[in-house]
Parts: C-alpha cells; sequence; structure tokens
C-alpha cells in the first residue's frame, strides 16, 4: 500500500533524478563495495553517500529515512545491517511503485559492482535492452531515451 500523505514515487520520477544526479557526478562510483566494505547510503558526516542516495534525497525521501536503511537488516541476516532497496520494509519507501523500486534495485546492483554512475544510467535506459527491464514494460514513451 501507497502512503497516503506524499505522492507516489514512480519509474518515470526516478529515470529524471537519476539523469540529475549522474550528470553533476558522471564519473563517479562507489568504491566501498569494491575495497570490500558494506555499501551505505548515508557516509559517516550525513552525506548521502551512493547514487540510489542521492536519488532518493532528491525525490524527497529524508536523510534521517537513508540512515534507517543503513540499520535495517535484511531478510534472514543477523550480522550486517543495511538493506537493498528492493528488500527494505520501511514505510517511508512505500510511495515507490514496484517499477521504480525494480529501477532503484538495478541501480544498486550496478553502483555495487563498481559501475560509473553516467554508465549506469546510460545501461539502464539503453533502447536495445528496454524491452526486457521491468520499469519500462509499461511506458515506452514516458520513459524513452531523451535526446
Amino acid at each position: 500500500m501507497l502512503s497516503r500523505t506524499r505522492r507516489p514515487i514512480n519509474a518515470v520520477n526516478v529515470r529524471a533524478a537519476l539523469v540529475a544526479v549522474s550528470a553533476l557526478n558522471p564519473g563517479r562510483h562507489d568504491a566501498r563495495p569494491g575495497d570490500g566494505l558494506t555499501a551505505r547510503y548515508v557516509n559517516d558526516d550525513g552525506r548521502p553517500n551512493c547514487l540510489v542516495a542521492h536519488v532518493l534525497l532528491r525525490l524527497g525521501i529524508t536523510i534521517h529515512v537513508l540512515r534507517a536503511l543503513d540499520q535495517e537488516y535484511p531478510t534472514g541476516e543477523l550480522v550486517r545491517p543495511g538493506v537493498k532497496i528492493t528488500e527494505t520494509r520501511h514505510k517511508a519507501l512505500r510511495r515507490l511503485d514496484p517499477d521504480a523500486q525494480a529501477l532503484l534495485g538495478y541501480v544498486q546492483d550496478r553502483q555495487e559492482a563498481g559501475a560509473r554512475w553516467d554508465r549506469i544510467v546510460e545501461e539502464a535506459f539503453n533502447p536495445g535492452r528496454l524491452s526486457r527491464r521491468r520499469w519500462y514494460r509499461w511506458r515506452p514513451a514516458a520513459l524513452a531515451p531523451s535526446g
């Protein structure tokens, strides 16, 4: 069930935020997973750490919620906190429709593999692969690559 107090977030909203955020930091990548460290939504100085966190913040999810995601345990995990966006049970993220959540899950997987932010966005909306992407299935006109 989606939150009644806030507008739902769909894949079109996520795409716009992804494009905007990656344009500000095109060559950036998350070094933590490659260094054997757990990926984090918020870094030690309280700022968003990863592409997904920057996108969620831009879409109105608070830094407080992002910190909570760093402390949430994935299903079946008892040792390391930090939940994937597709597994969270946080009520603030009920605003994400299934396609938006699938898109952010793809982005999270690619960033944890060490991909650059501009490359992640390019791959997510590659016309040759779009028909296989869950977030593209229902809204091809709205999500078609621009320019």
